[in-house]
């Protein structure tokens, strides 16, 4: 028995973290409910995005990743006692990852403990059980936690609780303990009155201790109950039961006690999974057609069609692009098909179905063979092979049958001429395996499946590709409703939408949960997606008992792969993301460009991954997770660090360049030596800057996390500084506070000055434009004081810059034209005319703010100047903004929308929507003063369709003054 000190980790009742000499204390509960939540999922590693789902659910705030990141550091240290820590939490390119280093954690041997019991005989299953069960301290797991996830888990835990309970009883009565059981199992149906397993537990022990009265008592009592609160009688293995005890069924009686786990009563469950049905090819039936002189004769149409999916749904394209073949009347050859698609995806339930479906008009038979092509435990079969048993369906003579496969072949062609035979060959390894298996005449179908895209037989016998893509998310709704009813999965679309998220929509994941759900109808849906949560899908639906390894299928299609096309599958597990352009998987493998072009197109031919674009290939999440694992136990560790930095070199440096095409005259940070192994994409314009923004926004805030886990803060705050440029321009405030916050944290945890200055100054411009001055003051002014004590002259300034705006909106325009003059005189000492330019430019609008306007145009109009000499068409026309602002306060109002205009169009030009809006609600205000309501219309719809479109709080005040004179809203 385990002493209750042993346990470090509780979580069976309030949840207790206890150190050598002291139980551990939280400053936060949100910190003791994130220890949970990782506690729950020990080993496995979480998305950041699923914590913040778990923490919160719908309400989660728009700082949650940075309070995540917080609250994992101060978790950190509150796990460290002394030189060896209790716990470390670690981060992973997919999340977060606890592993316990020191002492004992009660799920974990409570789990432990199930597992062994349910291996055991029953005198050896009581003690174990027992135990099991002395580790849940009172009634309720997860006690003082009160996250989002908390009520979910709860109904999860309570329900294995409850499953070791009755295995528990079970052993009990296999041993004829049904007598010290009863009192124990009657404040088990007090607690859960529905269970109809404990209520036939309780009924045999208490019918076997003599009790039939009491038995036949608790069963009506538990009748009423499952009619009062749900409308139903009980099921009919209980019925049963009650109509037993009344007969006084001898088999109810007490066994003796044995020294095997016996046969379960009525009163039991069994655990066991249903079998799996042995794999391979349906024993053909003799069967021969019509005419043949090859065949013998008067016996029927081979039929070899394997059972169909029942209740197959979806797919709707693929079985329309099918059906299409066989109403193509130029056909004057055998039709091929091809479905091909990655592993798990459905090919083979879609090429049953629809086969099944057509099998009518095919009179002359079916055949149907599995080709073994990517078996974990069986070598593919060989043509002959299955040459052989299309034969046999044919009940051709032995002697008829030629020795070699050739001549096989043309048996089998000369077999098949002047019929409509379907057939399908299942899970072809490669051409050379399906070639001998076609016929040679018009009137046949052939369906293929295969993970190989078979492009030879494309190419040379003009088959018809189709490729199966992962469901849809409606599809996946309709598989599960499909399998459990409408009635279960309606009211818990939630959930459903969780589960089809972390099945990655895979067909084969799916089904595997769809069944587990199946088995228990009472268990909550969310209680699944929480369980898949806890241990991973991957892990999840590799289990035994699952019915299906997953791990085992993806590495029927790994095992294949040439080396260099295996090491780069590994690698793409170290990526963050799930898409990977060719440049980053080269900058991975540290090799040119040219050198992993054959091993992504080799993956993507074995599915292992998809071409969504040229040149850019996506892993759905449960092939990454594989991907990563693997990585982790193969490849060394040293190895694994150097590519991640070779991976965060290619996104800063790219993302530089993309951010010189967008602000050339930018304040430039340092950049740390670039690897010479890493490949950059190029980036030519302003264009294809602004898409690759777009397109990597995510990726790039993912690897700002990455970089920080790695404790790279060199890559971290320059990744973070570098996002800013985009950022100003599309307004996606949100993403780059939480890149700037982990910069931040990083850069105080590895005490980097440079970096927390950039990171700081940073915060305070995003928290500027969302209207956060107060908190942008604070930040910048720590900026100030870092760049003054580094003697970043330049760095100063521009934070100078940005404190303007902020001391602006805190009603000081006075305190916003000092720092301009600040900003100026540096960049004058420093000789650096683009931040001049900007420093003439905020003059001038400050100065405008204090009344001194014909100062203030002439400051603008300085500023527009410089900047057109130094090619910055940007910058000038945010001085034409603020030039338009002087004159509308002159009272100029036709310059100053002249103004206000060519900075809107020129702002937008550049990609620098959240300026251009700005420009656009400007014009609409002189407009409206001009009494030009139309026009000013016109210019607010354009503004609030692009603060819309860029989620900008600056959208709301912008539609009040729409409906103030009386303007449609977009």
């Amino acid at each position: 028995m385990v002493d209750d000190d042993e346990y470090a980790f509780r979580i069976l009742g309030p949840v207790q973290v206890h150190a050598a000499t002291h139980q551990v204390t939280f400053s936060r509960r949100q910190q003791r409910d994130l220890l949970a939540l990782l506690l729950m999922r020990a080993d496995r590693v979480i998305p950041v995005g699923h914590i913040v789902d778990a923490m919160w659910g719908e309400d989660a705030p728009r700082t949650a990743g940075t309070q995540v990141k917080n609250m994992v550091s101060r978790l950190r240290a509150v796990l460290s006692d002394d030189a060896q820590p209790l716990a470390t939490v670690e981060w992973q390119p997919a999340g977060y990852r606890l592993r316990i280093r020191r002492g004992r954690f009660d799920l974990a041997d409570f789990d432990s403990l199930v597992v062994h019991a349910r291996a055991a005989p029953p005198l050896e299953a009581v003690p174990l059980l027992r135990e099991a069960m002395r580790l849940w301290r009172g009634s309720q797991a997860l006690a003082g936690v009160r996250a989002n996830y908390a009520s979910d888990a709860r109904a999860h835990l309570d329900e294995r609780r409850t499953e070791a309970l009755e295995a528990l009883f079970d052993a009990e009565l296999a041993c004829a303990n049904h007598m010290m059981i009863v009192s124990e199992l009657t404040d088990a149906v007090a607690q859960h009155p529905s269970r109809e397993g404990l209520v036939a537990q309780l009924m045999t022990a208490l019918h076997r201790g003599g009790r039939t009265s009491d038995a036949l008592d608790a069963y009506r009592r538990a009748r009423r109950v499952l009619i009062d609160n749900y409308g139903l009688e009980p099921s009919p293995r209980l019925r049963d039961l009650e109509r037993r005890v009344l007969l006084g069924d001898p088999a109810l009686d007490a066994p003796a006690p044995p020294s095997v786990r016996p046969t379960l009563t009525a009163g039991g469950h069994g655990r066991d999974e249903p079998s799996t049905p042995p794999a391979g090819v349906p024993a053909p039936g003799p069967c021969v057609a019509p005419g043949s002189d090859l065949a013998a004769p008067g016996a029927p149409a081979p039929a070899q069609l394997p059972l169909g999916i029942r209740n197959f749904t979806g797919r709707d394209d693929e079985l329309a692009d099918l059906d299409a073949l066989l109403d193509d009347p130029s056909s004057t050859t055998v039709v091929i098909s091809t479905l091909v698609g990655g592993a798990g995806v459905g090919k083979t339930a879609l090429a049953l179905h629809w086969a099944h479906r057509v099998a009518a008009r095919f009179p002359d038979g079916q055949l149907y063979v599995n080709l073994r092509g990517f078996d974990a435990d069986a070598d593919p079969m060989s043509p002959t092979e299955a040459l052989r048993g299309f034969f046999e369906a044919f009940a051709v003579p032995p002697h008829r049958i030629p020795v070699g496969v050739s001549g096989q072949a043309a048996l089998y062609r000369s077999l098949l001429a002047g019929r409509r035979v379907l057939v399908v060959l299942d899970n072809a390894a490669g051409v050379d395996q399906v070639r001998p298996l076609l016929p040679g005449a018009p009137g046949c179908l052939v369906l293929v499946t295969s993970r190989d895209r078979l492009t030879s037989l494309v190419v040379v016998e003009g088959a018809h590709p189709i490729t199966v893509p992962l469901l849809t998310t409606q599809e996946a709704h309709r598989l599960f409703s499909a399998r459990l009813g409408t009635a279960r999965v309606d009211p818990q679309a939630h959930a459903v939408d969780a589960i089809v998220v972390r099945c990655a929509r895979l067909p084969l994941a799916l089904a595997v949960v769809a069944a587990r759900a199946a088995l228990r109808p009472r268990l909550p849906l969310a209680a699944i997606a929480e369980q898949l949560d806890q241990l991973g899908p991957l892990e999840s639906l590799s289990t035994a008992g699952s019915g299906v390894d997953v791990r085992a299928v993806f590495s029927w299609s790994y095992g294949r792969l040439t080396p260099g096309a295996a090491r780069l599958f590994r690698w793409l597990g170290l990526h963050p993301g799930s898409e990977i352009t060719a440049a980053v998987a080269a900058s991975l493998l540290g090799q040119p460009l040219d050198a992993v072009r054959a091993p992504l197109t080799e993956l993507v031919d074995a599915h292992l991954a998809e071409e969504c674009a040229p040149g850019r290939v996506v892993l759905h999440d449960l092939l990454r997770s594989y991907a990563a694992e693997l990585s982790a136990a193969i490849d060394p560790a040293p190895a694994r660090r150097a590519a991640v930095g070779r991976l965060l070199d290619h996104y800063l440096y790219t993302g530089d360049a993309a951010a010189g095409q967008l602000h050339p005259h930018r304040y430039r940070i340092l950049l740390p030596p670039l690897d010479p192994d890493v490949t950059v994409e190029p980036i030519v314009d302003r264009g294809q800057a602004l898409a690759w923004f777009d397109r990597e926004r995510h990726l790039l805030v993912q690897a700002v996390e990455q970089a920080a886990a790695a404790d790279r803060g060199e890559h971290t705050w320059r990744l973070a500084t570098t996002i800013g440029i985009f950022v100003d321009r599309r307004g996606r405030w949100d993403d780059w506070i939480g890149a700037l916050r982990t910069a931040l944290a990083t850069a105080e945890r590895l005490d980097d000055a440079v970096g927390r200055a950039h990171a700081h100054s940073g915060l305070g411009l995003a928290g500027s434009r969302l209207g956060h001055r107060e908190e942008a003051h604070r930040h910048l002014a720590k900026a100030l004081a870092l760049f003054d004590g580094l003697g970043d002259a330049l760095g100063l300034a521009y934070t100078h810059l940005r404190m303007c705006a902020v001391c602006d909106g805190l009603s000081r325009p006075g305190d916003s034209l000092t720092h301009a003059r600040l900003a100026h005189d540096l960049f004058v000492a420093e000789g650096h005319d683009a931040g001049r330019a900007q420093a003439l430019n905020n003059l001038g609008w400050y100065l405008a703010e204090l009344g001194s306007y014909r100062e203030a145009a002439d400051r603008c109009a300085e500023s527009v100047a410089l900047h057109r000499r130094l090619g910055d068409r940007q910058g000038a026309a945010h001085a034409l903004d603020s030039l338009g602002n002087v004159h509308h306060r002159l009272g100029e109002l036709t310059r100053a929308a002249t103004y206000y205009a060519q900075s809107a169009q020129v702002l937008r030009e550049t990609g620098d929507l959240s300026h251009a809006a700005f420009a656009l609600v400007h014009l609409g205000d002189v407009r409206e003063a001009a009494r030009d309501v139309p026009g000013a219309r016109a210019a607010w719809s354009t503004a609030l369709r692009l603060f819309v479109e860029l989620c900008h709080p600056e959208g709301d005040r912008v539609a009040a003054k729409l409906r103030g004179v009386g303007g449609p809203i977009p």
